[in-house]
């Protein structure tokens, strides 16, 4: 099977409301529809991950991100340097955002990837409600194999190549800057 193929099939599990693993240039993600709360709720049974931890949306342009949260001048100067890649900014969410993805916070997590797969995915199936594919409190995973063993109760693993192996940086753009994870 080609990777058009597989593509097609992750989008239409996503589509159907299943929950995925994909490759990033960080490390495998986990995945759903940001809309859909149900599947949204099983990313937080799949990693056994507590409902008060945020979930990141995932996007795949600044439009986007604006959909969903509130940037502030020194936020929007941020993502102009350090998107796409591994970079999640935290600003003040929209109404827009589910708040089984916030952990009931008024802030979210915001990301463009800077991966052709991930990128993809977000194009064909919009924001994607997500997290590194790995039990809470774990390593993340960097193949689809360790994907496999670790959570085996993924409906879907879209192969690929991680990048870095690191989480992105974290920076909480509310008021002013503060790097929340290097």
């Amino acid at each position: 099977m080609n990777m058009d193929q597989k593509l097609k099939i992750a989008v239409k599990t996503l589509k159907t409301g299943g929950v995925i693993a994909f490759p990033t240039e960080t490390v495998f993600g986990l995945g759903a529809r940001l809309k859909d709360k149900k599947a949204v709720a099983r990313i937080y049974k799949i990693k056994g991950r507590p409902r008060t931890k945020p979930l990141q949306i995932l996007v795949a342009s600044l439009k986007q991100a604006k959909e969903l949260g509130k940037f502030t001048k020194e936020a929007l100067a941020v993502a102009a340097k350090g998107w796409p890649g591994p970079l999640t900014l935290v600003v003040e969410k929209k109404r827009t955002v589910p708040k089984i993805v916030t952990g009931g916070k008024s802030t979210v997590g915001l990301r463009i990837p800077d991966h052709k797969i991930a990128l993809e995915l977000i194009k064909q199936c919009g924001p994607l409600a997500a997290t590194s594919a790995n039990e809470s409190g774990e390593k993340p995973a960097l193949t689809a194999r360790q994907v496999k063993k670790l959570l085996p109760e993924i409906d879907y693993i879209l192969p690929g190549r991680v990048g870095s192996g690191k989480p992105s940086k974290v920076i909480d753009a509310t008021k002013g800057l503060k790097v929340l994870r290097d």
